[in-house]
């Protein structure tokens, strides 16, 4: 979440440093852990992991995933990197004017799905999933966990899904039976 008037923590001074720590091997497995999570969620998806400079290791398109889903993955990946938070955490101070619009570029993505990869305060890529709404991040938290990154921002927004549709399908009943 970005505070009006106030910088981000991840952006106050040594709150989390840009880190190596990713390779290949590493990125491989998580890869297949969140094509084995696309697959339980019934929606095919384009997962991409990125350094901590924001550059493509490791890429995985899903047969039949829309093909506007492979763009959209990396430029999570990228976003989650430089900004230093989950792409969702941008959009109503984006909505709202809060940041200049100059600050977004031509790849920054506004909606969730993105997420920084870090461990022990260190960020070490990102990562960007794309192809469902809710879905991508069920895909993007199994992605995590192998990895031993911080899930939080991910449970987080799963928690708050899955509050508000048992919310809904409580209200469902409760008006059936009337």
């Amino acid at each position: 979440m970005v505070i009006p008037g106030k910088a981000p923590h991840p952006w106050q001074a040594g709150n989390c440093c840009y880190g190596p720590g990713l390779n290949l091997d590493l990125a491989k497995k998580m890869l297949d852990a969140g094509q084995k999570e696309a697959q339980k969620q019934g929606v095919p998806m384009a997962m991409t992991i990125s350094d901590s400079g924001g550059n493509l290791i490791a890429f995985n398109r899903m047969d039949n995933t829309m093909l506007v889903s492979n763009q959209i993955s990396m430029d999570k990946a990228y976003t989650a990197v430089f900004g230093k938070l989950p792409t969702g955490a941008f959009s109503g101070a984006y909505h709202d004017h809060e940041l200049v619009p100059l600050f977004f570029h031509e790849r920054w993505i506004t909606f969730n799905g993105g997420y920084p990869l870090i461990k022990d305060g260190i960020l070490m890529g990102g990562l960007g999933v794309s192809g469902g709404r809710i879905e991508d991040n069920y895909v993007a938290k199994a992605i995590m966990k192998v990895g031993g990154f911080d899930t939080a921002a991910a449970d987080a927004l799963i928690k708050e899904y899955e509050a508000g549709l048992n919310k809904e399908i409580s209200q469902k009943t409760k008006s059936k039976k009337k």
